[in-house]
């Protein structure tokens, strides 16, 4: 059994189908990093699938910290925006990230995300403290 996003139990079966689907969307995809058997990063893109907005896409990507500072994130950065532009259905792609991340926020300007916003106050850290977070974009033509 799997707990999903709101603690609801489901099957390993049903985790599948979920996945499979997912997997035949034209503007959602996930990328893993492996070292070994050992998963060493994700990356997940996800858009609605509602004709006016299915080429805005969230850009989610973690690192294990075991595995910062190997090139894992730049590595999944390039194949997904590959993927981004063969696929040719994501023209805007959002991720947001911690003000304090400098060096993710590093990354994504090298793939030449603009920051478009910071969102004062947008979460708190481990500690409860409020903290600014940025909001990045890419377009793709």
């Amino acid at each position: 059994m799997t707990i999903d996003e709101v603690g609801i139990l489901i099957s390993e079966a049903e985790m599948t189908d979920f996945l499979n689907q997912q997997a035949e969307k034209d503007n959602n995809a996930y990328f893993l990093a492996f070292v070994g058997d050992e998963i060493a990063g994700i990356l997940h893109l996800t858009a609605d699938y509602h004709y006016r907005v299915r080429h805005i896409a969230e850009l989610f990507i973690a690192v294990s910290e075991d595995y910062q500072g190997y090139g894992i994130g730049t590595i999944l950065l390039e194949d997904a925006l590959e993927w981004v532009e063969e696929v040719g259905t994501i023209k805007r792609l959002e991720l947001t990230v911690q003000a304090r991340n400098k060096k993710a926020s590093h990354l994504y300007e090298k793939f030449d995300f603009e920051l478009e916003n910071v969102k004062k106050w947008g979460a708190r850290d481990e500690n409860g403290q409020l903290i600014d977070v940025c909001e990045y974009v890419l377009f793709f033509d």
